[in-house]
């Protein structure tokens, strides 16, 4: 199992000789041949260089210039700021796939965590335009969407946006007319530069298998992925295995259609049944299907309480829990049938009403975390009560500092594949800007993370969840600090957008 686990990894590493090789050909003629001519604006001297891609784990100088990586060297570089960074270690910039968080609030806690690439691709938003519009020269991070299939599925069906998770059309029935509609505007969406199509189809369960099949063969023929929050078997019947059941149609219709197909959360997803859904995703890739999955580091979910997955039955589809397992993160109290009843109302009506919700085995979360080609990524909330979950501000720095020092169930390399090179290809084909990002390089983009594998770990708790993490020393975003000894850079917004190549 393990062996075939690792087989994504071992690929993007197999050329680790030949890899290695080039760039010290690179490094040793500009070292001493143009060294001393050459003035990059930052030099990082002395760290221990990690490009998960090539296998590169060595002592070396890490020139910037222009917002690229202009120099990887044994040899001393000449800098406008040189900076010491012994005993630190140079990344690439960590890349999150799942960031519902995309304001100022939420980049500054990211960066704080390593993060210089900040995507909302579950949910996605809509009108595409007007988003992109709005990051445009504020953002602290680079910021990209897919379409989202919840928003636009509303304003086709009901003829709004929806604002909240109960104004979404959960259980509405598309028309075939409306069905096209639907797939026209996703399509418009991915031509003003969407980076796939979002599906959230545990709250809209009216979505049915056939309407979920014609929206992968929309991003097959438009060669983007389809980003999934499954669904949870079928809400008025729940099957044993709902999570199997749902993830088996995801890869069903990507093998019949030829689409990628990423699904979101695994652990949160699949709960008691992930080893069994890690196995299928697994057996699938081996298969040629193009699936990738992706998890955060804590044994706990969140999200509205008004939100179809709590409509009745949810005890059962989130594996047997129940009222008592359920946090109101306005309070902290454990909820009982008659505050959830309360809350669930209220949240119904239109106040914000997230809960954390104790459902993910600790063996699900290790699984996940450990494999190799599992994504890191966080799924962090927006700060609208400010007591949201803390995967928004630890997750990167929770896997570096409990998973991989403290307890050793990864590889450091492996930890840094699973938060950069390997988020970026998953993208590449749809965003070409990708393949300068997640990796230390000659020519890529100075998206750089600098921390201290002596002390990096996550600060934030489910009751201080805006505590940023330690140990993070240095981030840049296009060769700008936003994070400088380990503390933030206030006025600087240097993230850029990520588009689909169809715009």
């Amino acid at each position: 199992m393990e062996r075939k686990s690792r087989t994504l990894f071992n690929r993007l590493t197999s050329l680790r000789s030949t890899a290695i090789c080039l760039c010290l050909s690179w490094s040793f003629p500009l070292g001493s041949v143009f060294a001393q001519e050459l003035q990059f604006d930052v030099v990082f001297e002395g760290g221990r260089v990690i490009d998960p891609e090539t296998g590169l784990d060595a002592v070396r100088n890490v020139g910037v210039r222009n917002g690229s990586i202009g120099a990887i060297s044994v040899e001393h570089l000449t800098g406008a700021v040189t900076i010491d960074v012994s005993g630190l270690v140079v990344a690439p910039g960590f890349i999150d796939l799942h960031a519902h968080g995309q304001d100022v609030k939420a980049n500054t806690l990211q960066a704080q965590d390593g993060v210089t690439t900040a995507l909302e691709l579950e949910v996605g938003t809509f009108p595409i335009h007007q988003a992109y519009a709005a990051r445009d020269s504020k953002s602290i991070l680079n910021y990209g969407y897919s379409v989202s299939h919840l928003g636009v599925r509303t304003q086709v069906l009901r003829g709004y946006l929806p604002k909240s998770f109960s104004e979404i059309a959960a259980n509405d029935i598309a028309q075939p007319e409306q069905l096209n509609q639907i797939l026209q505007v996703l399509s418009e969406g991915l031509n003003e530069g969407a980076l796939g199509i979002g599906l959230g189809l545990e709250y809209s369960p009216g979505a049915g298998r056939a309407e979920v099949f014609r929206i992968f063969e929309t991003a097959a023929s438009d060669g983007v992925p389809v980003i999934v929050h499954p669904r949870r078997g079928i809400h008025q019947d729940p099957t044993p295995e709902p999570a199997l059941q749902s993830v088996q149609e995801l890869v069903a219709n990507a093998a019949a259609t030829g689409a990628v197909v990423h699904i979101c959360h695994v652990t949160s997803t699949a709960l008691k049944e992930t080893a069994e859904v890690i196995t299928l995703i697994d057996r699938a890739r081996e298969n040629g299907v193009n699936v990738t999955t992706e998890a955060y580091p804590y044994a706990a979910a969140s999200t509205d309480l008004g939100s179809e997955m709590f409509s009745p039955g949810w005890q059962k589809r989130l594996g047997g829990i129940s009222f008592s397992d359920l946090v109101w993160v306005a309070s902290g109290e454990k909820l009982t049938e008659s505050s959830f009843n309360v809350f669930r109302s209220q949240a119904i009506g239109g106040q914000a009403g997230n809960v954390i919700i104790n459902s993910i085995p600790p063996s699900a979360v290790d699984a996940a975390i450990a494999h190799a080609d599992i994504v890191i990524a966080s799924d962090g909330l927006p700060w609208i009560t400010g007591l949201e979950h803390p995967r928004g501000a630890g997750s990167f720095s929770r896997v570096l500092g409990r998973y991989v020092r403290e307890r050793q169930i990864l590889e450091l390399p492996l930890a840094l594949a699973k938060m950069t090179i390997l988020p970026a290809k998953i993208l590449e084909d749809v965003a070409p800007m990708m393949k300068k990002k997640g990796r230390i390089q000659l020519g890529a983009d100075a998206d750089i993370t600098i921390f201290d594998p002596a002390s990096v770990i996550d600060a934030a708790t489910y009751r201080a969840p805006a505590r940023p993490s330690n140990g993070i020393i240095y981030v840049l975003v296009g060769g700008t600090f936003v994070v400088r000894n380990g503390k933030f850079v206030e006025g600087v917004y240097p993230g850029e957008a990520i588009r689909g190549a169809l715009f």
